[in-house]
C-alpha cells in the first residue's frame, strides 16, 4: 500500500463527516516539513481522482455521497448566476453565492443542493473552460481592464502592469487570461495577445465574434506542411479498386458562391420504369488519414463555420476548395452511392463503391430553377444537362410527396443573406432564396443519408448516427396552447408524432400566424444530435438517418466514410470493428459539441450583422408582426427577419399579460402574437446585440 492509499484509507476511517489538512496531520504525527508536503500532495492527488472533495462552502474536505456529486459545463449569467448543462437536458440552476469562482463555460466539480427539485452548488473547478476572451479595452481612471464581449463571463479582466500591447481606450482586443481568482469577488488577471481595432473598423466586429468562439481561418504550421505534400491532380495509383464514372453524364448543383463542392449527382433509368440516381460525394478519406495532423485539427474544429462573407473552414484551403472539390472538367476521387429507386420513391436496391468522376457541368442552384421554370436561354445554354435535370426533377417531386406523406415537417427557412457596400456596412437584409432546384438536391442527400445509415444498421457496423428525438412534452403543450388560442386545432394522440406536427403547420399555412407558428413548433424541437445508437429522425420522419454527404465540412460525415469505405472494400476485420467502436463514439460526441458551437458562433454574426444595419435605419418606421409577447413587452420582427423589442412602457398605460392567449391588454388596446403593428426603430446595441422598438406615431409615412 503506498502512502496515498494509506491517507485515504485513514480518512475513510474518520469519525467526523469534514476535515482539515491539519487534522491529518495529528493523526499522522507529521512534523517535518517533508512530511507536510507528502502529505498536501497526497490530498491533492486523492482530490484529482474525486476521492475526496475539498467543499468550498465549509472550507474542508469530505468524502463524496453517492450520487450527491457530478461533473458538467458551467453556463454563466450576466446576473451573476448560472447553470449546470446535463446531457439529459435537465439543466440545473446555480445561485449567485453558490458558483464558487466558476466562470462561464468551466468545467466543475457540482453538488446537488439538498431538499431542491434543480439547484446545485459548485464544489470545485475541474478545467477552466475560458483562456481567452475577446472584449473592449477600457482605460476609464488610469485602470486597465477588459470588458468582454460575451456577457456570461461575468467579471471583467484587470490587464497586468505592461501587458496591454499598445492597446488603445475603446479597442476591441483578445486577452489572455493568466490568473483565476478563488472566488468570483475579485477579477481575473490577463494580458492582450492581440489588438482588433475599433468597433467601427472594417471587419472589427466579425474578428470579434469568431475570437470570442475560438475561429480561426488560419491552420497550425504542422497541418499545413502535411497538406502541402498532397498533390492537386488524381495520379492512376488513385485509381486502383475505383469504378470509374468519367464518362458518365455526372455534375454538381451549388450556391453561386459555393467553393467546396463535395457532392455530384447523376440520373438515369433501368429500362423497367426505375430511376437509377447517383450521389457521387468527395472522397476526403484518400487525403486525411486517422490519426494525422489534419485529421486532428479536423477533429478540433468538428465542422465548418459559416459567417456572413467569410467560412471558418474544418479543412485547409488545399483540400477544401482544391483536390477534394468536385469542379467541372478534372479527375476527383468520391464515394458512390448509385440507388435504383421506383416510381413510389422506394430505393429496392443500391450499391456504395468508391469511384472517379469528372464533373461535366458547375451548375447553380439558380440556373437549374431557371430550367425548371423554361427559361430559353437556361435551355440553351445548359442544353446537355436539361435532360437529366427534368428526369431529375420527377423523382425529386416523388420522394418530396413520399417525404410528405410519411409526415416529414417541412419547416420555412429563416435563412438570411446581407448585403454590404464598398465599405463592408450591412446595407439590406434579405431571406436566402429557397427554390425547388435547393428542394432538389436536399431531396437526394436525404435518400442517400437514409441508404446509408440503413445500409450500417443492417450490417451492425460501429456506426455515426443523425439523430432527432420527440419533442418535450411541456414544450409541445406551449405550442398547443399557442395555436388553441389563435384558432387553429390540432390532432391530439397519445404518442406525438412528426405527421401530427405536420398537420397544424399545414392549418397555420395561409394565416398571418404562420411564421410564428413555424418558429414556436422550431424552438419546440429537441436538437438534432449525433449518436451511435440509432433513434430515429423524428424531423424528418426517417426510421434511419445519418450525414454521409458533406466530409469536406463536417467530421460525421469523414467518420461515415471511413467506416463504409472499410466495409464495402471488405476490410472490416474484427480489429477495425474493435476501433471503430471508440472511433465512432468519439466523433459523435465532438461533433454535436462542435456543431452547437459553430450553431451559436453563425446566430451571433448574423445577430452582429442585423445590428450594424438596424442602425442604418434609426428613426424610420415598418410594418412589422409580433413575434413575442412577455410581461415587460413585445418582440416584433420585420419582414426581413431583423427583430426588435419594444418595452411595456412605450405601449402606454398599464397592460395585463394573459400567458394563455400570449397577449398584453390594457383598457384601450390588446397586443397578440401574429398582430400587424407599425414600429420605430429606436436603437441598436452591437455589443448586447439588442434592437428597440417604439410604437409608430405616423403610420403614413411608414416603409413599405
Amino acid at each position: 500500500m503506498n502512502f496515498v492509499e494509506k491517507v485515504y484509507k485513514t480518512i475513510q476511517s474518520l469519525s467526523t463527516e469534514y476535515f482539515t489538512a491539519k487534522q491529518l496531520r495529528g493523526v499522522f504525527g507529521t512534523s517535518s516539513t517533508l512530511e507536510r508536503q507528502a502529505l498536501a500532495e497526497a490530498l491533492d492527488q486523492l482530490e484529482q481522482q474525486r476521492k475526496i472533495v475539498f467543499d468550498l462552502t465549509n472550507r474542508r474536505y469530505r468524502l463524496p455521497k453517492e450520487g450527491e456529486f457530478g461533473e458538467a459545463v458551467f453556463q454563466g449569467n450576466a446576473r451573476g448566476f448560472g447553470f449546470l448543462l446535463m446531457e439529459d437536458g435537465n439543466d440545473l440552476f446555480v445561485p449567485a453565492s453558490k458558483t464558487h469562482g466558476a466562470f462561464h463555460r468551466d468545467v466543475v466539480l457540482f453538488r446537488r443542493v439538498p431538499n431542491t427539485k434543480d439547484e446545485a452548488e459548485v464544489v470545485s473547478i475541474i478545467s477552466r473552460g475560458t483562456t481567452e476572451l475577446v472584449g473592449t479595452y477600457d482605460t476609464t481612471n488610469n485602470t486597465r481592464f477588459v470588458l468582454p464581449d460575451d456577457k456570461k463571463f461575468v467579471s471583467d479582466v484587470y490587464v497586468s502592469p505592461k501587458k496591454h500591447l499598445g492597446a488603445k481606450h475603446g479597442q476591441k482586443v483578445v486577452v489572455k487570461i493568466t490568473h483565476f481568482p478563488s472566488d468570483n469577488r475579485n477579477s481575473p488577471e490577463g494580458e492582450i495577445v492581440q489588438v482588433l481595432g475599433f468597433p467601427d473598423e472594417k471587419n472589427v466586429d466579425m474578428l470579434s465574434v469568431a475570437h470570442s468562439f475560438g475561429l480561426s481561418r488560419e491552420f497550425p504550421q504542422n497541418v499545413e506542411a502535411r497538406v502541402s505534400k498532397i498533390p492537386q491532380t488524381v495520379d492512376e495509383k488513385s485509381l486502383v479498386g475505383r469504378r470509374d464514372l468519367r464518362n458518365q453524364c455526372i455534375f454538381t448543383i451549388d450556391g453561386d458562391d459555393a467553393k467546396d463542392l463535395d457532392d455530384a449527382v447523376s440520373i438515369s433509368t433501368d429500362g423497367v420504369g426505375n430511376f437509377v440516381l447517383g450521389v457521387h460525394i468527395a472522397d476526403v478519406s484518400h487525403y486525411v488519414k486517422p490519426g494525422d495532423d489534419v485529421d486532428k485539427e479536423a477533429f478540433n474544429r468538428g465542422t465548418s463555420v459559416y459567417f456572413p462573407e467569410t467560412v471558418f473552414p474544418m479543412l485547409p484551403t488545399a483540400l477544401s476548395n482544391g483536390i477534394c472539390s468536385l469542379f467541372q472538367g478534372v479527375d476527383r476521387l468520391t464515394l458512390s452511392c448509385q440507388m435504383t429507386v421506383n416510381a413510389r420513391g422506394k430505393v429496392v436496391d443500391y450499391e456504395i463503391f468508391p469511384s472517379v468522376i469528372n464533373s461535366c457541368r458547375r451548375m447553380t442552384y439558380a440556373n437549374v430553377q431557371r430550367i425548371f421554370d423554361g427559361d430559353k436561354g437556361a435551355l440553351a445554354e445548359f442544353s446537355d444537362v436539361v435532360a437529366p435535370l427534368m428526369q431529375m426533377k420527377q423523382l425529386a417531386e416523388i420522394l418530396q410527396n413520399k417525404r410528405s406523406k410519411r409526415g416529414n415537417i417541412d419547416f420555412v427557412s429563416k435563412e438570411v443573406y446581407f448585403v454590404h457596400d464598398n465599405d463592408g456596412n450591412v446595407v439590406d437584409v434579405l431571406p436566402y432564396p429557397h427554390s425547388f432546384a435547393n428542394q432538389l438536391i436536399e431531396e437526394f442527400m436525404i435518400l442517400a443519408n437514409e441508404t446509408v445509415a440503413e445500409f450500417a444498421q443492417v450490417c451492425d457496423y460501429p456506426f455515426v448516427y443523425r439523430i432527432h428525438e420527440k419533442p418535450d412534452e411541456q414544450k409541445l403543450a406551449v405550442l398547443y396552447s399557442l395555436m388553441a388560442g389563435v384558432g387553429i386545432s390540432v390532432k391530439h394522440s397519445q404518442e406525438v408524432h412528426s405527421s401530427v406536427l405536420q398537420d397544424a403547420l399545414a392549418k397555420a399555412e395561409g394565416t398571418p400566424y404562420f411564421n410564428l407558428i413555424n418558429d414556436v413548433m422550431l424552438r419546440t424541437m429537441q436538437k438534432a444530435k449525433y449518436s451511435t445508437f440509432n433513434s430515429r429522425h423524428f424531423g424528418l420522419a426517417s426510421n434511419c438517418y445519418c450525414h454521409f454527404t458533406s466530409p469536406i465540412r463536417r467530421y460525421a460525415d469523414l467518420t461515415v466514410h471511413r467506416i463504409i469505405k472499410t466495409a464495402v472494400t471488405g476490410k472490416m476485420t474484427d480489429k477495425a470493428l474493435c476501433a471503430y467502436e471508440q472511433i465512432a463514439s468519439d466523433s459523435a460526441q465532438q461533433s454535436s459539441a462542435r456543431e452547437r458551437v459553430a450553431i451559436e458562433a453563425e446566430r451571433k454574426a448574423d445577430d452582429v450583422k442585423k445590428c450594424k444595419y438596424a442602425q442604418r435605419i434609426v428613426g424610420q418606421s415598418f410594418w412589422a408582426i409580433v413575434s413575442g409577447v412577455t410581461e415587460h413587452g413585445l418582440f416584433a420582427q420585420l419582414p426581413n427577419t431583423v427583430e426588435g423589442f419594444v418595452s411595456v412602457e412605450r405601449l402606454g398605460g398599464y397592460f395585463v399579460f394573459n400567458r394563455e392567449k400570449f397577449c398584453l391588454a390594457s383598457d384601450h388596446a390588446r397586443y397578440s402574437l401574429g398582430d400587424k403593428i407599425a414600429i420605430t426603430v429606436l436603437s441598436a446595441n452591437v455589443e448586447t446585440t439588442k434592437i428597440d422598438f417604439d410604437l409608430a406615431k405616423d403610420i403614413d409615412n411608414i416603409q413599405q
